[in-house]
């Protein structure tokens, strides 16, 4: 039998002794948590941790006093140089959707989705992050609040129009901003009676529009009912979205954004489509 001469020998044992070893060093080297930089903000994730941290120059930052941030998610938008961002904060403590941005070398937050404490458990299993407008990504529409975030100018939008425009049931729902971004289309509903209204940012109605008598039936119901029933296969199977209202609104953004344009007309932008077209209410001039 032959056998290995002693420099073999040797480089043999080293290389048992280096299989050996290489396993247990590859355990003990440690973790580095996820970490992603945005500006002088970094956000850091740890794998054991549904939670992420938030730090903007060193220095732990908890906005609005939330110490329960679930996600952080940049947008073009900047302030002072530094770009803003959209988060979720939940818990006792959280805020909901919350917009950060830089004012005099502080970060600040305005929130935008408010949590809804009757709601809190399935507002923080589906957070709101706006509904990209159709044709207008840019623009994010929460229509459950009755306003919309410009991502390129960080700019939040309301727009002044009569009775309530926020809630899961209010009679008055954002369903468009306008190229310009100073007027915005509602949809309304009461007792089934379907309608237009377009709100200025500042000097109230700018437009009407009453659509046909069927819309409901023919449009709105079928939206609603397939809400229902994607909620409630979501119940059954154990997953995915389950909030039929949620579900229901961002259906009708859908077909608004199909059905209706805006138009530059004699009375400035309005809303058109189904062969109609929004109109400055009676005896009022925007």
């Amino acid at each position: 039998m032959l056998s290995l001469s002693f420099p073999l020998r040797r480089l043999a044992a080293a290389a048992s002794v280096l299989a050996a070893v290489l396993p247990a060093a590859q355990a003990q080297t440690p973790y580095v948590p996820v970490m992603k930089q945005y500006g002088d903000f970094v956000v850091t994730r740890d794998r054991h941790d549904p939670l992420v941290t938030l730090t903007f120059r060193k220095h732990g930052y908890w906005p609005g006093g939330a110490r329960e941030v679930v996600e952080v998610r940049p947008i073009k938008a900047t302030r002072e140089g530094q770009p803003m961002l959209l988060a979720f904060t939940k818990g006792y403590t959280g805020q909901g959707t919350i917009l950060i941005g830089v004012q005099n070398g502080e970060p600040l937050m305005r929130p935008i989705s408010p949590m809804q404490r009757d709601s809190m458990v399935r507002t923080e299993r589906d957070p709101e992050w706006g509904v990209p407008q159709p044709g207008r990504s840019e623009v994010l529409l929460f229509p459950r609040d009755g306003r919309a975030l410009d991502t390129l100018t960080g700019e939040l939008l309301w727009f002044d129009v009569p009775g309530s425009v926020s809630g899961d049931y209010a009679p008055a729902m954002l369903v468009s901003v306008s190229p310009d971004g100073r007027r915005g289309a509602y949809l309304t509903n009461a007792l089934t009676k379907v309608g237009i209204i377009v709100a200025t940012r500042d000097d109230g109605v700018a437009g009407v529009l009453a659509l046909p008598p069927d819309t409901y039936q023919r449009w709105l119901k079928p939206l609603s009912e397939a809400a229902s029933a994607q909620a409630g296969a979501a119940i059954k199977a154990g997953q995915g979205r389950t909030d039929s209202n949620r579900i229901r609104r961002e259906l009708e953004l859908a077909w608004f954004g199909q059905q209706f344009q805006w138009k530059q007309g004699k009375n400035g932008l309005q809303v058109t489509g189904l062969g109609l077209s929004s109109a400055p209410p009676e005896g009022n001039q925007p």
